[in-house]
């Protein structure tokens, strides 16, 4: 084909293309504007757009067109890749989930797509769903460094350390520029061994604050029902100083927690459960403190197993 023949909107992707390598993203957005004014329904265009304003911070330009994009060409996987990591930027955990099983289910023998697949779910919903489809794309793609990098992240979620210290030290094995690397396939990058960061997981904290506190609430709600039986009013008032003593010992243990409570809560269901459950015992106990009534007594030790089960079933939330 000749010079004359080729298409000039060609040369507009090519060049929204190195103008976003080079980080000149409002110029590599402008770029695309011939080309989506010929065409506004242009998928490869549209792809491209979303994952010029994904890279440039700016998620709901990036899913408007990513969801264009997916429209005009529902089999292409790599809008539905920028579709959900927009949704996860977004914090549509849900929506994130549902774009991610809807990327897992279209391509089965697809390596990139479950490859992004699992890592969008173990963003939005990680569980066993996002370690199966993590496993699997290790199976379909074993060379490819970035499938053991997301297993890996989401082993280590999940809390399971010998598969993710595996899975991390075959990431690195395959391609040692990941230990320097940054922003690889969302939040999986990972150190070199030695910087490995040490502190608990949030998912961890949260456990030992469920704990720490359901140990102390427990007594205090049974000594509570038992000085009920022989002086009410007694048992009253040591549940409000006690009950406040709780909430003390829970903010202080939240200011010792790796991160924000507000988003360590939000990091998963369990966590959130544990979290509040947690918060509640004491609260409960207070309640009957004010009241003297023996059910905030059993909504204490309710709330301080609920807490306790939401630990111990994390994997399952």
């Amino acid at each position: 084909m000749s010079s004359m023949d080729a298409d000039p909107t060609e040369g507009h992707l090519r060049r929204a293309e190195l103008l976003a390598d080079l980080g000149h993203f409002d110029e590599a957005v402008a770029e695309l504007d011939p080309k989506l004014a010929t065409d506004p329904e242009d998928g490869v265009a549209l792809a491209l757009l979303a994952a010029i304003q994904l890279a440039a911070g700016r998620p709901e330009p990036a899913l408007a067109a990513a969801q264009r994009a997916f429209a005009a060409h529902p089999a292409a996987v790599p809008p539905q890749v920028t579709e959900g990591e927009a949704l996860i930027q977004l914090r549509r955990f849900k929506e994130a989930a549902a774009v991610a099983e809807r990327i897992l289910d279209g391509g089965p023998d697809d390596p990139f797509a479950q490859l992004h697949g699992a890592a969008i779910l173990g963003e939005a919903r990680n569980g066993q769903r996002a370690l199966d489809a993590a496993w699997h794309a290790v199976a379909l793609a074993p060379q490819d460094a970035k499938a053991h990098l997301v297993l890996s992240g989401i082993a280590g979620r999940l809390e399971l350390k010998e598969i993710a210290e595996r899975a991390r030290d075959e990431a690195l094995r395959l391609d040692p520029a990941l230990a320097s690397a940054a922003g690889q396939l969302g939040r999986y990058a990972v150190p070199p061994p030695q910087a490995r960061d040490l502190r608990p997981t949030p998912a961890t904290a949260i456990g030992w604050l469920a704990l720490y506190v359901g140990v102390f609430t427990v007594p205090v709600a049974m000594l509570a029902a038992v000085l009920h039986q022989v002086h009410p009013g007694t048992s009253r008032v040591v549940a409000v100083l006690l009950g406040l003593t709780g909430l003390g010992l829970v903010a202080l243990f939240a200011t010792r927690l790796p991160g924000s409570p507000r988003e360590m809560l939000r990091g998963d269901r369990a966590s959130t459960v544990a979290g509040c459950a947690t918060v509640a015992g004491p609260l409960s106990v207070i309640v009957y403190g004010a009241v003297g009534s023996p059910w905030a007594v059993a909504a204490a030790l309710a709330t301080t197993a609920v807490a306790a089960i939401a630990v111990v079933s994390r994997m399952r939330f």
